[in-house]
C-alpha cells in the first residue's frame, strides 16, 4: 500500500497529534501504539508496563540502541515527508532493502519527527518519486526526465541505494567507469601516467598532443604519396632512395611510434594485459610495415623487378590502422565506438530486416523482368545488388527495371528501404546522446589501484 499526496491537501490524511492510542515515553526516545479497535492496555506515561498480546506486537522502530514493540495495525505504516510531499507505505516494504537509508530502521530513525509522526527529508522531491517506486515495486532505477544526472546520483548516494543497482543504472545510462591501474614502481608509475593519462598533468597533455599531431601527419603522408604528380619511388637506379622526403618523414613518424611502444611496454603494470589491449596492438601493428619495408629495401635484391612495389603494397595498407590510434585521445571516436557496441542489438535487427527485404524484392524483380527482352536482371543473386542500391536509395543506375511492373516493384523497394533504414536510428541516437553526455562528465570515474 502506498499513498502520495501534497502538503496543502494533508488535513484529511494526517493523523492528529492528540490521538489517545499514541503515547510517547517520558524520556522522549520511545513511542508505542495501541490497536484502536481493542481495549487492551498499553504502557503508561509513568513508565509502568501492561501486558499486550504477543501476536499483536512487532518490532518496528529503534531508538538507536534497542528495539521496542508496538501494534501491528498502526506501527508498520510509515509516513515519509520529502520537502512537503507525503508518501506512505509499509515498513516491511522498506525493510526489504536493509542496507539503504530508508530500509534500515537504525539509519532512518534520526529523521523521525515525533510531533508529526513522520520521517522528514529536506531533499529533492522529483528524484524521490523514482526512489520510492524502486522501494515499492523493485526492479531497476529510472531517472525522471526533468531531473539532471548529477542531482539524481547525489540523491541515490544520500539514500544509500545499493551500489550494484547504481552501477547498473550508470551502465544503462552510458556512464563510463575506468579503473586506473598503476605500476607499483614509482618511476614506472610516473612514466605510465605521462603516456596513458593526458589529464593527469600538463606534460602528459603535451605528449598526447604530439602523438595526435604525428599520427595525423602519418595518415596525410599515406594519402598524399598516392597522388601521381606527388608520388615517389623507394628505389632509384636499382638502389634504395633514402633521401626521399616521404621516406624521411615516415622514418620520423615511425621512430615516435616505436618510442611509444617500448616506453609504454616498459612502464605498463602488466605485460599480459598490455598485449590484450586493442589499442596497444594497434600501436604495434602501426610500426611493423615500416620495418618490413626497410628490411626488404636493404636486402640484396630488394630493388629488383617489382618487389619494392607490388610485394609490399599490402603492408602499406596496414599503415592505415594508425587512424585507430586517435581513439586513445579523441573522446568523439570513443563515443562512436561505445555507441555501436551498445547498439549492436538494434543493428542486428536492422540487418535481419534488410536481408529479408533484399531477398523478397530481388526475387520479385527477377520474375517481373523475366519476360522483358532487354532485362538487366539475369538471376535472383544478380538482383541482390539492385535491391541493395535501391533500398539504400543510392541508385547507381547500372541495373534498373525496364518494365512497368518492375518499376512499381522498384518504387516499393525504395520506400521500404527508407522505412527499414529508420529502424536503428532512434536506438543509435539514444545511445549516442548517453555516451556523449557522460564520456567526459561524472560518469567517467578514474579509480587508482
Amino acid at each position: 500500500m502506498a499513498v502520495v499526496s501534497i502538503m496543502n491537501n494533508q488535513s484529511r490524511y494526517r493523523r492528529p497529534i492528540s490521538r489517545p492510542d499514541r503515547l510517547n515515553e517520558s524520556d522522549g526516545d520511545l513511542w508505542l501504539f495501541q490497536s484502536p479497535d481493542s481495549g487492551r492496555k498499553f504502557r503508561d506515561s509513568d513508565g509502568s508496563d501492561n501486558e499486550l498480546a504477543l501476536e499483536d506486537l512487532v518490532t518496528c522502530c529503534v531508538d538507536g540502541s534497542s528495539p521496542h514493540s508496538c501494534s501491528l495495525q498502526t506501527c508498520e505504516r510509515v509516513t515519509i515527508n520529502v520537502s512537503g510531499q507525503y508518501y506512505e507505505t509499509w515498513a516491511s516494504i522498506l525493510n526489504k532493502h536493509p542496507t539503504t537509508l530508508l530500509g534500515n530502521p537504525r539509519k532512518r530513525i534520526r529523521f523521525f519527527d515525533k510531533d508529526r509522526g513522520e520521517y522528514f527529508f529536506d531533499r529533492h522531491r522529483p528524484t524521490f518519486e523514482s526512489i520510492f517506486n524502486y522501494y515499492q515495486y523493485g526492479g531497476k532505477l529510472r531517472r525522471p526526465e526533468p531531473v539532471p544526472d548529477d542531482i539524481f546520483l547525489r540523491e541515490l548516494d544520500f539514500y544509500q541505494i545499493e551500489k550494484e543497482k547504481i552501477e547498473l543504472y550508470k551502465k544503462e545510462e552510458g556512464y563510463v567507469s575506468e579503473k586506473m591501474v598503476l605500476p607499483e614502481n614509482p618511476c614506472k608509475r610516473k612514466i605510465w601516467l605521462l603516456m596513458e593519462y593526458p589529464e593527469t598533468s600538463f606534460a602528459a597533455y603535451v605528449i598526447a598532443i604530439v602523438s595526435v599531431v604525428i599520427t595525423v601527419l602519418s595518415i596525410i603522408l599515406f594519402c598524399v604519396e598516392t597522388v601521381p604528380w606527388l608520388s615517389s619511388h623507394d628505389c632509384v637506379n636499382g638502389k634504395p632512395n633514402f633521401a626521399d622526403p616521404y621516406f624521411i618523414l615516415e622514418t620520423l613518424c615511425t621512430a615516435w611510434f616505436t618510442y611509444e611502444v617500448f616506453i609504454r611496454l616498459f612502464s605498463c603494470p602488466s605485460k599480459i594485459k598490455y598485449f590484450k589491449d586493442f589499442q596497444n596492438l594497434v600501436d604495434i601493428t602501426a610500426v611493423i610495415p615500416y620495418y618490413v619495408t626497410l628490411s626488404n629495401l636493404l636486402s640484396p635484391d630488394g630493388c629488383d623487378g617489382d618487389s619494392a612495389g607490388t610485394s609490399l603494397a599490402f603492408l602499406r595498407v596496414i599503415r592505415l590502422v594508425r587512424i585507430f590510434k586517435l581513439t586513445k585521445h579523441s573522446a568523439g571516436l570513443q563515443v562512436l565506438i561505445l555507441t555501436f557496441k551498445a547498439s549492436i542489438e538494434g543493428l542486428l535487427l536492422f540487418l535481419v530486416a534488410l536481408f529479408v527485404c533484399i531477398l523478397l524484392f530481388s526475387s520479385a524483380i527477377y520474375f517481373a523482368e523475366l519476360s522483358q527482352p532487354d532485362s538487366q536482371i539475369t538471376s535472383i543473386p544478380d538482383a541482390f545488388w539492385w535491391a541493395v542500391i535501391t533500398m539504400t536509395t543510392v541508385g547507381y543506375g547500372d541495373k534498373y527495371p525496364v518494365g512497368i511492373l518492375g518499376k512499381i516493384i522498384g518504387s516499393i523497394a525504395a520506400l521500404t528501404g527508407v522505412l527499414t533504414l529508420a529502424i536503428p536510428v532512434p536506438i543509435i541516437t539514444e545511445n549516442f546522446n548517453k555516451f556523449y553526455a557522460h564520456k567526459t562528465g561524472r560518469g567517467r570515474i578514474h579509480t587508482a589501484v
